[in-house]
C-alpha cells in the first residue's frame, strides 16, 4: 500500500510541475497578445512580438503534452513508464 502511495504523490508531483512550468509561458502569450492590441507599432515590430507568442504557444503546448503522457501513465494506459521525470 505504501509504495502505491508514493507513486500516487509521485505522479501529483509530477502533474503540479507541469501545471506550473505551463503558467509562466501563457502569461508570456497574454501580455505580448495584449501589448501587441494596444500598442502602437509598426507591422514588423507586431510581427516580431507575434512570433515570440508563437514560440511561448510551442512551450505550452510541449507542456501539455507531458502532461498528457503523465496523466495516460497514471491511467495505466502505459505502465511500463511508471517512474517520472519532469
Amino acid at each position: 500500500m505504501e509504495a502505491t502511495h508514493n507513486a500516487d504523490r509521485s505522479v501529483n508531483d509530477a502533474i503540479l510541475r507541469i501545471l506550473h512550468k505551463t503558467a509562466q509561458p501563457l502569461s508570456t502569450i497574454r501580455g505580448i497578445l495584449e501589448l501587441t492590441m494596444t500598442e502602437a507599432m509598426t507591422a514588423e515590430e507586431k510581427q516580431a512580438w507575434l512570433q515570440q507568442a508563437v514560440e511561448q504557444i510551442s512551450q505550452a503546448n510541449s507542456r501539455f503534452e507531458q502532461l498528457r503522457r503523465v496523466v495516460e501513465k497514471q491511467a495505466g494506459l502505459y505502465p511500463e513508464a511508471r517512474t517520472l521525470h519532469v
